[in-house]
C-alpha cells in the first residue's frame, strides 16, 4: 500500500467520527464497526480489530501466508503470498529464507558465488545484491 507523506494510513475516531460526510460514515467492510468505534484502514475499509485478526490468521486471501502483512492485490496474484516473501529470481515462496539472504534456499544454493545475470565470480557483491554482481546490480562503474 502506497501512501502519501505525512497521511496516515489510518481514519481515525478522533477526527473523523466528529465531523459530518462522508469519512463520518465510513464503516468496515468485514464487520461494520463504524469510524467512531475504531480506526478504518483507508485502502481496505477493515477496522483494527479485523487487521489484527486477519493478521494472527494468515488465511492466503487477504493476509500473506508468510508473514501475516494485508495485501490483498499481491496475495491474489501470488497464490497466497506478498512480494516480500518470494524469492526475485525464481518466484517461488520461501519467506523464512528470503527474509535472510533475499533468495530462496534453492536459488541461494544454485547460486553460489557466481552473478547470475553474467557469471562473474563475486561472493559478497552476489549475497548483497541478491545474486547479481555490482556491475549488473548497476552498483558499480561499467568498463567502457
Amino acid at each position: 500500500m502506497t501512501r502519501e507523506r505525512g497521511k496516515s494510513p489510518w481514519l481515525d475516531p478522533n477526527k473523523e467520527g466528529r465531523r459530518s460526510g462522508r469519512q463520518s460514515r465510513r464503516y468496515c467492510s468485514r464487520c461494520g464497526n463504524t469510524v467512531k468505534q475504531f480506526r478504518i484502514l483507508r485502502g481496505l475499509n477493515l477496522c483494527e480489530p479485523c487487521v489484527r485478526e486477519l493478521e494472527h490468521k494468515r488465511d492466503g486471501q487477504m493476509a500473506c501466508k508468510g508473514c501475516g502483512r494485508l495485501a490483498p492485490k499481491e496475495v491474489k496474484e501470488h497464490g497466497g503470498y506478498c512480494l516480500e516473501c518470494i524469492c526475485p529470481a525464481c518466484g517461488r515462496p520461501d519467506p523464512s529464507h528470503i527474509r535472510k539472504t533475499g533468495l530462496c534456499l534453492m536459488c541461494a544454493e544454485g547460486l553460489g558465488e557466481f552473478c547470475r545475470r553474467c557469471g562473474k565470480e563475486a561472493a559478497a557483491q552476489v549475497r548483497k545484491n541478491r545474486g547479481l554482481c555490482n556491475v549488473c546490480a548497476g552498483l558499480g562503474k561499467k568498463k567502457q
